[in-house]
């Protein structure tokens, strides 16, 4: 290849590249983020706080310490795994807005066997695991059959089936699994030989070098020390996820099903199992997430709705929203709603503005996206029926 030629290419990935990160500039993920802060700056002003100490509070908040790198990262574990439960099934055309039951089963069920089941410490917390995910994708399969052999539409009955899973976790916890001993509506403690530990012992020689070597704040030692390995099996789902829907058949099938289950259909792909394996596939990381969160450090015990005040299952439909279904772009909006979320509480404790502006600006971000995308099509579809409405 002659000089000329290799410079020639060059110019050419150069150029594709700079179209891109234009396209990307000017596309309607950014500008929905930057329209969503500068309306939270609005709603800032109003309650008497400057915005660009607000928005300094925040990012010194989620980022700006070693503390709140690991408290960043530590919430955008489950919102960036039920985003991959919720991205896989919204990319088959499977409408799945009952992560959080699934969860919530899975994580009960999970946890009951890591509390309760005698056995080698390691041992019974992979038995939790696969309990649980086992029980989350049960529990998908039953909306899946409710679709499949019933006509049930999957929005609404995976939807509704939230409720019984919530309540009943509720009612064993309270009436059934309740720990007197506990200040908290709780179970008995968890064996610390069945938690998912951090990734490096906060009283282990290893931590005690970091906090020597680098300094208690740095963040390095932070996430080594705050965040425990749920992160690793969250970082495999995400590659998982993304070598699924480029590499097999499956990922074939049901990205194909979600563009246009008619032409999936003549092609040969029954939908009923589609959505069955969907469903399965769906509930079963859900599931995943529920017990990981129960047994993961520094969590000790089965607590009452404590995985229902989290919001995450519904944080984690806006981050698929926001990721088109992507689950490299999942792990990027997860992060940014998870820093949202940890900023803004910082900035509530340092200006005394309340920690709800996060749910403000994440439902911006969502509302400003969905114009950003909807509105081209309806010009053209206007566009395109006004000729027929002047011959007529």
């Amino acid at each position: 290849m002659s000089a000329s030629t290799r410079t020639a290419d060059q110019a050419t990935r150069l150029s594709r590249a700079l179209g891109a990160s234009r396209t990307w500039l000017s596309g309607p993920i950014l500008v929905s983020i930057v329209s969503a802060l500068l309306i939270g700056a609005v709603f800032m002003l109003l309650a008497g706080v400057n915005p660009l100490d607000g928005y300094v509070a925040m990012l010194q908040g989620s980022f700006g310490s070693g503390m709140g790198w690991a408290s960043t990262l530590q919430r955008a574990l489950p919102i960036v795994g039920l985003g991959i439960a919720i991205a896989i099934a919204f990319r088959a055309g499977v409408l799945n807005l009952g992560t959080e039951g699934q969860a919530v089963l899975g994580g009960l069920a999970g946890g009951l066997v890591a509390v309760y089941l005698p056995g080698p410490g390691p041992l019974v917390a992979l038995l939790a695991i696969v309990t649980a995910i086992a029980v989350g994708a049960l529990w998908g399969l039953v909306a899946g059959f409710l679709q499949t052999a019933l006509g049930v539409p999957i929005l609404l009955s995976t939807l509704l089936l939230n409720y019984p899973a919530r309540y009943f976790s509720s009612w064993l916890i309270r009436y059934r699994l309740d720990e007197p001993s506990s200040d908290l509506i709780a179970s008995e403690q968890l064996d610390p030989s069945r938690q998912i530990g951090m990734m490096v012992a906060r009283d282990s020689g290893l931590a005690e070098s970091l906090r020597d070597g680098l300094g208690a704040m740095h963040p390095i030692t932070a996430i080594l020390t705050g965040v425990n390995w749920s992160l690793l099996i969250v970082v495999v789902l995400v590659v998982g996820t993304a070598f699924m829907n480029r590499r097999t058949k499956y990922g074939f099938e049901s990205g194909l099903a979600g563009l246009n289950p008619e032409f999936t259909r003549y092609g040969g792909v029954k939908p009923g199992p589609l959505v069955l394996r969907t469903m399965a596939l769906s509930g079963g990381i859900a599931g995943l997430i529920g017990v990981l969160l129960v047994i993961g450090s520094p969590n000790t015990r089965l607590v009452e709705g404590s995985f229902v005040q989290t919001n995450y299952a519904w944080t984690a439909l806006l981050v698929t929203l926001l990721a088109l279904n992507r689950p490299v772009g999942v792990a990027i909006s997860g992060l940014f709603f998870a820093a949202i979320i940890v900023g803004s509480e910082a900035m509530g404790r340092e200006l005394g503005l309340s920690p709800q502006i996060s749910a403000i600006i994440q439902a911006l971000v969502i509302i400003l996206l969905a114009y950003r995308v909807a509105l081209p099509q309806f010009r053209k579809k206007r566009t395109s029926t006004e000729p027929k409405e002047v011959a007529r």
